[in-house]
């Protein structure tokens, strides 16, 4: 390989390893400030001597709308569970939800999609580098000799290698390669475009949580900057114009 391409695979690899890191960190952010924000968007609404329910119920149409709920043919019960259930989730997003059928979402989705020719063998290849992995890693192949520690350690990653095979978190397998010294799969180019597509998904999905009206909350100092948020979505999903 190249210096130019290896010095451009292992920032790429570096960038994905950060990247996958961010992801969880604000993916967690948006999950567990749900209940804060939701609790907080209640008392403000009691505060200001709202009431939640007719709010919902005026502004039916609107959110109908807003997310999509209305389909051909639907009768109105359905609808209004549709609206229910929904009106759940809604305090997630700044912006309506987006809905997309890339191909990446079609495999999370559904049986029927087909990994291309490039995907096929990018897992292939990887899946040879699991079981180069699992030859050092697998309880059934560690040297009784190691001390309880190391065992329970290595057995650990060695379930992190096959989640990350399954999850096609290529990168995990790549730096537990070179951890324990395993010959890693000489496929860069085609590791170089998977990575750019990867780091690509990465960065949308940061930039999404980050437009969430739970991450903004979470960012919040001060409970004018929370009541803030709270307009702000109030405003997004009725209408309301406040001072």
């Amino acid at each position: 390989m190249a210096v130019s391409k290896k010095i451009r695979w292992q920032r790429l690899l570096s960038k994905l390893s950060y990247l996958h890191e961010e992801n969880e960190y604000v993916q967690s952010i948006v999950k567990d400030g749900a209940i804060d924000f939701n609790e907080h968007y209640i008392d403000f609404c009691k505060r200001m001597n709202f009431d939640i329910d007719n709010l919902n119920e005026q502004n039916a149409d609107r959110i109908r709308k807003m997310y999509g709920l209305d389909s051909p043919g639907e009768d109105v019960e359905t609808t209004t569970k549709a609206l229910a259930d929904m009106h759940q989730q809604i305090v997630k997003y700044m912006e309506p939800p987006v809905y997309s059928t890339s191909p990446e979402q079609a495999e999370e989705t559904t049986d029927e999609y087909q990994m291309t020719q490039d995907e096929q063998e990018m897992y292939d290849s990887f899946n040879k580098l699991f079981r180069k992995i699992a030859m050092e890693l697998h309880p059934d192949r560690l040297d009784p000799n190691l001390s309880t520690e190391e065992r329970k350690k290595r057995i650990s990653k060695f379930n992190d290698a096959r989640a990350a095979l399954d999850k096609k978190q290529y990168f995990i397998l790549l730096e537990m390669a070179k951890e324990f010294n395993i010959k890693s799969p000489r496929n860069y180019a085609q590791q170089i475009r998977w990575m750019k597509k990867e780091i690509d998904k990465l960065d949308s999905s940061i930039d999404a949580g980050k437009k969430t009206y739970n991450y903004a909350f979470s960012e919040c100092d001060t409970e004018e900057e929370k009541d803030g948020v709270v307009k702000r979505f109030m405003h997004h999903l009725f209408g309301i114009n406040f001072p």
